[in-house]
């Protein structure tokens, strides 16, 4: 009878401390879920407060500017004609170096970090033709599996991008570099579905790679085609769903528009401030996070329309997750009126 009366307070007792356990856990996560909102409204109310007229300013304030001595890969690279423009640099400290046995070291791309993944991305200019066979043996040599093109072939009737990837009408591409051959073969292809609604058209191509001594691998190409040139798509959820997509990946995500800094900047920007968001970080103020992104990508975020739409894209995430009480309902409503005066 005493074991029986032992075992029940055994029981009690055990299932007092899963209790009090439980509750200390569920206090933990209400006190840490306390301070990731108001992290989150400092920074709502701080874009809130100097609204798009502020943060213009505040972007006019911030100057690009190139220097050549922290540059000399680039440089030297200019002549054999592995640059896209002359004025758009390749910062040497973190630039991405091609390894033997391709030929030359030399590619237009730096890693660029989030606060929680040191090669989250890999900004690069748009291939040119005699950067196509670098450009692939870069996605074999670091195991890209997700690359981000924010442009297009043409536009405004200029060249922007060279025909670098495979498709249905040519299955089969081959690229040389010196005798080192890269094989693209096209696999597939569709449209990206989203779940929220969105005016976004990505194009979601599969690519098998091959190169040197057996490397290979699959590669999905995110073509985000209405993306305009030193412009702004619409703020919706579309690049947040994207970004969330890739976020997984071993490797880093290989992100280029043209230039490879003004869309480019604007998605790296986005993700910087998701990553500090989602793992329950300060936010950082966001002229010193693009300080941070340019100091791995030169000049990254061209205009400040770019700069206002990372903004708009945040809080637009943030209302979606419902964080804004009626009050911040209202200025945010005031902010996205005047944003989009700003931007069309």
């Amino acid at each position: 009878m005493s074991s029986v009366i032992q075992k029940r307070r055994t029981k009690k007792s055990t299932q007092k401390s899963k209790e009090v356990s439980q509750r200390t856990v569920d206090e933990g996560t209400t006190a840490e879920k306390k301070t990731h909102r108001k992290q989150i409204v400092k920074f709502v109310k701080n874009a809130l407060e100097k609204g798009p007229a502020g943060l213009r300013a505040e972007f006019a304030a911030m100057k690009r500017f190139n220097d050549f001595e922290k540059m000399k890969a680039f440089k030297e690279a200019q002549e054999h004609g592995k640059n896209r423009y002359k004025d758009v640099g390749c910062l040497d400290h973190n630039r991405v170096k091609l390894h033997p046995p391709w030929p030359h070291d030399y590619i237009h791309a730096n890693f660029v970090s989030t606060p929680s993944n040191p090669r989250r991305f890999i900004c690069t200019q748009a291939p040119l033709d005699k950067s196509c066979a670098d450009f692939w043996y870069m996605c074999l040599q670091e195991k890209v599996d997700s690359i981000f093109m924010l442009c297009n072939i043409m536009e405004k009737g200029a060249k922007k991008c060279c025909d670098y990837f495979a498709c249905k009408d040519k299955p089969v591409l081959e690229f040389e570099e010196k005798g080192h051959k890269i094989i693209v073969k096209f696999e597939s292809t569709g449209k990206m579905k989203f779940e929220k609604n969105t005016d976004a058209k990505i194009t979601e191509t599969v690519f098998t790679v091959e190169g040197p001594g057996g490397l290979a691998q699959k590669v999905t190409q995110y073509h985000w085609i209405d993306w305009p040139d030193r412009g702004v798509p619409t703020a919706d959820m579309a690049i947040v769903e994207l970004l969330a997509k890739t976020r997984p990946s071993k490797g880093p995500t290989v992100v280029h528009c043209s230039a490879g800094i003004g869309r480019t900047g604007s998605v790296v920007m986005i993700e910087y401030i998701l990553d500090q968001l989602l793992g329950g970080q300060q936010i950082e103020e966001t002229d010193k996070i693009l300080q941070k992104i340019r100091e791995q990508r030169n000049n990254s975020i061209q205009t400040d329309q770019q700069y206002l739409f990372v903004h708009q894209v945040i809080l637009n995430y943030c209302l979606d997750k419902k964080m804004f009480d009626v009050d911040v309902k209202l200025a945010h409503l005031a902010f996205t009126e005047k944003y989009m005066k700003s931007v069309h």
